[in-house]
């Protein structure tokens, strides 16, 4: 008896198993990839009141013919307006003959005029959609239209939006960029105490070099990424330039790579009275003898404190360099550890003018706590900070601060004496 439930219970299971498998072993949602519009890139303008959504398509072609291709002709583009994004989306199915496929797309760029018309409600697609990742960059046209950066390859990718994406992230080389995906955007716009900064994308024309047989008179352009769009939750309240950015990076905590460039110090020998300047030191008419030094960042910590003192609230930035001397000009011998000081004290004193300087500019022109002080604020005094949270932008444009620099050279390379020092001055 019990032998018989035995096996009837593993016919049963067995006959569930092959109507699971007749009925499961089916690629319902198949999507072929010769009926896919592959997006790598997307732009995102207003014009006449409409979303105006431009993408950057990936062409099917076999691989032999790649080689007899122009740089960028692999990718078509594609545009459609509508009264919102998904609406732009769909008009596209008008006029192209494949769906567009987001899944792999890596970069999405506003133009200027839609980064500061557009509220946060008009990107609601983009985290809504199943297909979008959030990995996909965020970058801000800069002066321009989304559609007027695209195409531009100028680099060694065959692909343009490769290309783009090549430059964000050389973040990791020069931290002049802002290097922000959608994910991080979004905590951004919804912590109180720190405001989003996106990344700046623009077009400029490259200076014309004659290449004998490609020679045809015509304009060049390239694309840069540096500095950064500030924001004031969705609004748009300004920009940072090149070296603005390098100091937000810094305070943020993110420039573990990189070079400081600084004015090197005014040595005095205590043998030989003042150094005497070499000549190409000496000030000529339009020629600045100010000479510029350059550390390269081995490591870099920064950190970030609020304090109240006497009932103000105090802002204080504290980072700790160690790095490389990578190129010195000027008539300085380093070999000596006093001039080395001075040389790491001159270093110092060129964050500290960046940093404050930077700080200073966000306070007076954003009034927006870009930098996170408001949620380090939020950490050490919670109490405090459900008083001030509804207006902490406001508090955070009046508030003091202070900024401690230490430089700390490990490196010099493989000489002492500057190339242009003259023994014996």
């Amino acid at each position: 008896m019990e032998r018989s439930e035995h096996m009837t219970k593993k016919i049963l299971f067995l006959n569930i198993i092959i109507i699971m498998s007749i009925f499961l072993t089916a690629c319902w949602n198949a999507m072929e990839l010769n009926a896919l519009g592959i997006t790598l890139v997307i732009g995102l303008d207003f014009e006449d009141d409409k979303v105006l959504l431009t993408a950057e398509i990936i062409e099917p072609v076999p691989a032999k013919e790649k080689a007899s291709m122009k740089r960028g002709s692999i990718v078509t583009y594609v545009q459609g307006t509508g009264d919102n994004v998904f609406d732009a989306f769909r008009d596209i199915t008008l006029k192209f003959d494949r769906k567009l496929y987001i899944a792999h797309n890596k970069v999405i760029i506003f133009g200027e005029e839609f980064a500061r018309r557009a509220s946060v409600t008009d990107l609601d697609l983009l985290v809504r959609d199943r297909e979008q990742r959030e990995t996909a960059y965020l970058l801000i046209a800069k002066g321009s239209k989304a559609y007027e950066v695209m195409g531009v390859a100028s680099g060694l990718e065959e692909i343009p939006g490769n290309y783009i994406l090549k430059l964000i992230e050389n973040f990791k080389y020069n931290p002049k960029v802002i290097k922000v995906n959608l994910a991080e955007y979004l905590r951004y716009f919804y912590d109180r105490g720190q405001q989003p900064v996106l990344g700046v994308i623009e077009k400029r024309e490259k200076l014309k070099i004659n290449k004998i047989e490609k020679s045809n008179g015509g304009k060049e352009y390239e694309l840069t990424v540096i500095g950064g769009a500030a924001f004031k939750r969705e609004k748009l309240v300004g920009f940072l330039d090149g070296i603005e950015t390098k100091a937000f990076n810094i305070i943020m905590g993110r420039a573990k790579s990189g070079i400081i460039t600084f004015p090197t110090p005014n040595i005095t020998d205590t043998n030989s009275g003042p150094t005497k300047p070499i000549e190409s030191d000496i000030k000529s008419e339009g020629i600045s003898n100010i000479r510029i030094s350059t550390v390269d960042i081995i490591n870099m910590k920064t950190k970030k404190d609020v304090e109240i003192i006497d009932g103000n609230i105090v802002l204080k930035v504290k980072v700790k360099l160690r790095g490389s001397l990578e190129e010195i000009t000027g008539d300085i011998d380093i070999s000596t550890k006093d001039n080395m000081l001075k040389v790491e004290e001159a270093c110092s004193k060129e964050i500290k003018k960046r940093i404050e300087d930077t700080i200073l500019k966000v306070q007076r022109e954003f009034e927006s706590d870009i930098f996170g002080f408001g949620s380090a604020f939020h950490r050490k005094y919670p109490k405090e900070w459900h008083k001030v949270k509804d207006n902490w932008n406001d508090i955070f444009s009046k508030s003091d601060f202070q900024v401690e620099i230490e430089t700390n050279i490990i490196r010099t390379g493989l000489i002492n004496t500057p190339i242009g020092k003259i023994k014996g001055r």
